[in-house]
């Protein structure tokens, strides 16, 4: 046989060779959705069954957040104060891994563990006529995505977010006087760049739900309808070490909120 017919025999088998292939993963993966909805399916079957009601489009369809490690970056906390109060900044170690930046414009004063305060100078931060627009940029200026959570008179406090997800442990009251931010109380924010951590594993969906069911008789709670499911992180800090992210759901139902840990499948109260 003449070499190019060989070869384009080659080539076809070739390319039967990788139909085939490609047929078994596409099949394989198909095969491993149908049992994942199957058991999603199973597990909200059991949730009726038990007498907890929800909507199947308000309980996550897989687990999108994975868990992260951040370590602190001082960098990022000069650039922060900086934004806030001028490049003329002076910062001054305090000891215990606390830094306060100072200038003609106020303070502000970072934590190891993420918390954070601030005091500003009267008319160093106007607001303009949207406080809380001003308010919220403010914080952009500190790359602190802002979440409206309460406006309290003249204070208004934010959760923070990261690329969208909400951080629940992360949050900071903006205190406004005289149509000028005057300080910030209460923060707690990331002190750096987010990164996976391969270490940690999250849990399938059907078992968060199964586990939701077993948390709430553990801490001898009951409800009949679960409203909302948010998904988000929160933050811990062993010290010395990183900031460790844990995703979550925050689970809200008839008779209360709940945080259950996408890792471990644990159900704590929220207040």
């Amino acid at each position: 046989m003449e070499w190019p017919k060989l070869k384009n025999i080659i080539l076809l088998l070739l390319l039967l060779t990788n139909l085939g292939l490609l047929f078994f993963v596409v099949q394989q993966e198909f095969q491993r959705e149908q049992q994942r909805r199957q058991a999603r399916t199973s597990a909200l079957t059991f949730l009726a069954e038990r007498g907890v009601q929800t909507r199947e489009d308000q309980i996550p369809r897989e687990m999108t957040l994975l868990p992260q490690t951040v370590e602190r970056d001082l960098t990022w906390e000069y650039r922060a104060a900086a934004a806030l109060l001028g490049e003329a900044v002076q910062a001054d170690p305090r000891g215990g891994e606390v830094y306060r930046y100072e200038s003609p414009a106020g303070a502000v004063q970072f934590h190891s563990d993420g918390a954070f305060s601030a005091e500003f100078a009267p008319g160093a931060l106007p607001l303009g006529e949207d406080w809380e627009k001003s308010c919220r940029a403010y914080l952009a200026d500190m790359e602190f995505q802002g979440q409206l959570l309460e406006r309290e008179g003249d204070r208004f406090t934010f959760r923070q977010l990261w690329e969208g997800v909400p951080l629940f442990s992360q949050q900071v009251t903006l205190v406004c006087q005289d149509g000028c931010l005057v300080g910030m109380a209460g923060g707690r924010r990331l002190a750096g760049q987010p990164q996976p951590d391969l270490s940690r594993t999250p849990i399938t969906v059907p078992t968060a739900l199964f586990g939701f069911l077993n948390g709430l008789s553990a801490l001898g709670d009951v409800c009949s309808r679960i409203d909302t499911v948010e998904e988000g992180y929160v933050a811990a800090v062993s010290l010395p070490g990183p900031t460790v992210l844990t995703p979550v759901w925050h689970i809200t139902t008839d008779t209360g909120a709940y945080q259950l840990d996408t890792l471990t499948g644990e159900v704590t109260r929220v207040s």
